[in-house]
């Protein structure tokens, strides 16, 4: 079995069944291993900028891994940007690159990388926009390289990884010899249960003292998978929730607690709620610069924030917490619920006020034709 035979048929044992990329050389090898393959579809694109994105996108409605590859040298380096989003973005995507033969390093080859002798690091390059990334020196390291990029992809706050394919591992008389099938050991970032019942007593507190909270949800809780678990809070202590713009669509938009969007071009009464509350608890978002309107000061002055996220870097990065939960937002919310569900009573319906572009009659002077306010709505 070859390298990149045996590249396809791990990523085939963790559930991959599409990959991007674009033509090239290096990738000659990869690509016919991709066409033999029952299970990966190869979409062959134009320019590698859109394999990269293309891995994004699939790696978001999937919940799988995504997969772009591209050739050595430039062709390489057109991944960045899709890469540059994945690890922003919290998107788990390989990216898999050829490099120039290990023997020649140094030497000027065509599309060297190596960072030697005036060449382009492409190494240092990878490492800035990724999780990882590593240099396959081995044919024998093959499923190794591979099973440690794979599982740092989803390991904690997901990411992208990258894999350099090096030229001479490609030739015929090199094969992998001892291919064994990836394992993937993901395991969710568990909450801190002193951390939990902190927390909980906040939140407790500030109801029992008839205190106005909101949660406000971002897109970890639905890399989380956690609508459910967010349903089953909010609608046992009946408290309305905003997300933002990259969070909506956790619950339906016209849940009976759901405010809209918080944020530049959100809604009118997400805003309002938000000014309003006491306590704000935060789940997996990064209070990013549009959520925030470019990061107001006062945004949560006067206010007790609870923040809950999988990666202890966005604690605190931007506002200071009052607690803090370093978890994956499902767990989280169930540990919550359950410690609240002790302390806190039934709670009366609340009645939340939707924005006024969503209740108020369209005046369509034009009956034979749609609003476009019509379309906006139905969406």
């Amino acid at each position: 079995m070859r390298v990149y035979e045996a590249i396809v048929k791990g990523l085939e044992g963790v559930g991959v069944e599409a990959a991007f990329g674009g033509a090239g050389e290096n990738a000659a090898s990869l690509m016919l291993a991709l066409k033999h393959s029952a299970k990966i579809r190869p979409v062959i694109t134009r320019h590698e900028q859109a394999a990269s994105f293309m891995a994004c996108g699939y790696a978001v409605f999937s919940n799988r891994l995504g997969v772009c590859f591209a050739t050595a040298g430039p062709g390489a380096f057109n991944l960045f940007s899709g890469l540059a989003v994945a690890m922003s973005d919290s998107y788990p995507v390989l990216a898999i690159s050829g490099f120039a033969s290990l023997e020649w390093k140094g030497k000027g080859a065509l599309n060297e990388t190596s960072g030697v002798s005036r060449t382009p690091d492409s190494q240092k390059m990878f490492a800035a926009t990724t999780k990882g990334s590593f240099l396959l020196e081995d044919a024998a390291n093959t499923c190794d390289v591979l099973e440690r990029a794979v599982n740092l992809a989803f390991e904690g706050r997901p990411g992208p990884v990258h894999i350099h394919v090096p030229e001479n591992l490609t030739h015929k008389d090199v094969s992998v010899d001892n291919y064994r099938d990836i394992k993937l050991d993901v395991r969710p970032v568990l909450p801190d249960p002193k951390a939990v019942s902190a927390a909980a007593g906040a939140i407790a507190q500030a109801l029992a003292q008839k205190q106005s909270v909101i949660v406000l949800v971002g897109f970890g809780a639905i890399r989380s998978r956690a609508s459910a678990e967010l349903r089953a809070l909010v609608e046992r202590l009946q408290i309305p929730f905003a997300t933002t713009l990259d969070g909506k669509g956790i619950l339906p938009e016209d849940h009976p607690l759901a405010l809209g969007v918080l944020g530049d071009g959100g809604h009118a009464v997400a805003g309002q709620a938000f000014v309003g509350a006491d306590v704000v608890l935060a789940v997996g978002n990064s209070f990013a610069q549009h959520a925030t309107f470019n990061f107001r000061p006062d945004l949560l002055t006067g206010k007790t924030l609870i923040h809950v996220n999988i990666d202890p870097g966005e604690i605190n990065k931007v506002y200071p917490a009052a607690h803090a939960i370093v978890s994956d937002a499902k767990p989280a919310l169930a540990r919550l619920l359950e410690e609240l569900s002790r302390s806190v009573g039934a709670r009366p319906p609340l009645q939340v006020e939707k924005d006024r572009h969503l209740t108020s009659p369209i005046v369509n002077l034009e009956p034979d034709h749609h609003h476009p306010a019509e379309l906006a709505r139905a969406l």
